[in-house]
């Protein structure tokens, strides 16, 4: 009775799963046959394919053979595309030949278009053929490889992917260590990047690690938990895959009719999507349950079935098409290199005797320039001496009209000290006829003032022969060595070289003491004068 049931469980479950997938099928066909243009066809049914793949893998390869069919270009990306993902299906059931073949041709096209991502990729899976293939030393040298690979290359997927499948062989090998050593960096990998699928595929992977060492109870809550985000996910191959997991770890602890359950599960789901090395696993599940339940018919009919799906006997017959297949890619290979050589040769006698011609025709086009510089940098040197000495003639009269206003300022000072003076004496008379003490007092005071200015005025007006005398060629060599001092600069740094005072200057060139101190600061900082130097002092030495 209990028997019946599970068989009822399992088939309404396929059901469930077939008719969900056959009504987006037909949807999917509907929708791609209204696509006019051929290459938005193919994109579409490989789209398709993928969203397949995990589901049913024969609705997945019918997309695959009807995008393959439309595409003209056989070394296309697009063609590689499909020859890994038919690989995938191959592998699947069981078909191990075609399936390295399928991913042997299609590494080949993706390192001829240069595509990084999915080289690594098909690496990984081609290391996971040879472990299928039961060749652990040569699927570790792929992963390592595909890991370098990746690193180069920033990609994490195919990294952590190659980290998973290495825990495999090594757990495998019984070589427990490096197997959690490989399980734990998957993890750490997927889990940055967040792809929940990959990280539930590894934890199942740790899980079958946890029944190896016999902590059934832990492996069995694993596989339990990542069973249900496989189904909720309608992920066919690894739905299969959790049923037959689940069903060791409950045979190890001696709950048979639960083993025996998720093994039927396992079992029709496999057949039903044509997985022929899971529908292989099932059979011998089932054999060693009934065998433990002493139950040897049921053991022995089981076991029938499993030798007659085993690919134990195949692998072997199946040695020497795998050599085939790898002789044939390394020939097509080796084709492929003698091609570029010979491609390379004759663009290199192509090139050289471009070159030759390039040369002879530089060599006459430099003839012929250098005697046309020359003419011109006879000219260029004749046109720089006029420039050289129409600049002197413009400097020369700039200095002249720099000594006509500096003499302008010099006869201004003089008018200025004798409107003082007389302003001084008047004020002096009218101090003296003054009755009132408070006026004395301001007229004093006033006086004291026009007396500080009448001494700077004279101190000023004997500044004419004094310039003449300390500033002859000082602004041309000062405009010679900061060219970006303006010519109200250099006339401030003029009268700073005769150690004259902020005032001093205010009062010669008629303007603010604060005008002056932004003039002196701007001359400090383009003639580039630490603050611990006398402005005056270094403008003395020039």
């Amino acid at each position: 009775m209990r028997g019946s049931f599970i068989v009822i469980f399992v088939f309404v479950l396929i059901s469930g799963f077939a008719q969900d997938i056959d009504s987006v099928f037909l949807n999917k066909k509907s929708e791609i046959f209204l696509l006019k243009n051929d290459d938005d066809k193919v994109n579409a049914l490989i789209k398709a394919g993928d969203e397949f793949i995990d589901q049913d893998g024969i609705k997945a390869e019918y997309f695959y053979n009807e995008a393959s069919l439309l595409i003209e270009d056989k070394n296309s990306s697009n063609q590689a595309r499909i020859l890994h993902q038919k690989g995938r299906i191959y592998r699947a059931r069981g078909d191990y030949s075609s399936a390295l073949d399928a991913f042997l041709e299609s590494e080949m096209i993706y390192k001829n278009n240069n595509d990084v991502e999915r080289i690594a990729a098909v690496m990984v899976d081609i290391g996971i053929q040879y472990r299928y293939l039961r060749k652990p030393e040569k699927a570790i040298s792929i992963f390592n490889k595909t890991i370098e690979f990746a690193k180069r290359n920033n990609d994490s997927a195919n990294m952590g992917r190659s980290h998973n499948m290495l825990g495999g062989v090594y757990r495998v090998l019984r070589k427990y260590d490096s197997s959690f050593y490989f399980y734990n960096k998957a993890q750490s990998i997927f889990r940055y990047s967040k792809d929940s699928i990959k990280l539930n595929e590894v934890q199942s992977n740790m899980a079958m690690l946890y029944g190896r060492q016999k902590r059934y109870d832990k492996a069995l809550e694993i596989h339990l938990g990542t069973l249900e985000f496989f189904k909720k996910l309608q992920n066919v191959n690894n739905v299969v895959t959790g049923y037959s997991n689940i069903s060791f770890e409950y045979r190890m602890l001696g709950d048979y009719n639960n083993a025996l359950k998720y093994a039927d599960s396992s079992l029709q789901l496999a057949k039903e999507n044509g997985l022929k090395r899971d529908v292989t696993n099932a059979y011998r599940s089932k054999s060693r349950i009934y065998k433990d339940l002493k139950n040897y018919q049921e053991a022995f009919k089981n076991h029938t079935f499993y030798k007659r799906y085993s690919d134990s006997n195949l692998i072997v017959k199946k040695e020497k098409e795998i050599r085939d297949i790898e002789l044939r890619n390394q020939l097509e290979k080796e084709k492929q290199e003698l091609q570029i050589v010979s491609e390379k040769k004759e663009i290199r006698a192509n090139l050289y005797a471009t070159l030759s011609i390039v040369i002879l025709c530089f060599s006459i086009i430099t003839a012929l320039l250098i005697r046309r510089n020359y003419k011109e940098r006879s000219q260029r040197i004749e046109d720089s001496l006029e420039k050289e000495t129409l600049k002197k003639e413009i400097l020369t009269q700039k200095i002249k009209a720099s000594e006509t206003e500096l003499k302008n300022l010099i006869a201004d000072n003089s008018m200025r000290l004798e409107f003082i003076t007389r302003l001084t004496q008047q004020i002096k008379e009218d101090k003296d006829s003054a009755e009132d003490r408070n006026v004395k007092n301001y007229a004093n005071r006033l006086l004291l003032k026009l007396q500080q200015q009448i001494v700077t005025e004279n101190k000023l007006s004997l500044l004419q022969d004094k310039i003449t005398e300390v500033n002859k060629n000082f602004d041309q060599n000062i405009s010679n060595k900061f060219p970006n001092l303006t010519k109200t600069e250099r006339e401030i740094c003029s009268l700073l070289r005769l150690n004259l005072s902020i005032k001093e200057i205010a009062s010669i060139r008629n303007s603010s003491t604060d005008s002056v101190k932004a003039v002196r600061y701007r001359i400090r900082k383009k003639m580039e004068v630490p603050k611990s130097q006398e402005l005056e002092k270094y403008i003395q030495t020039l």
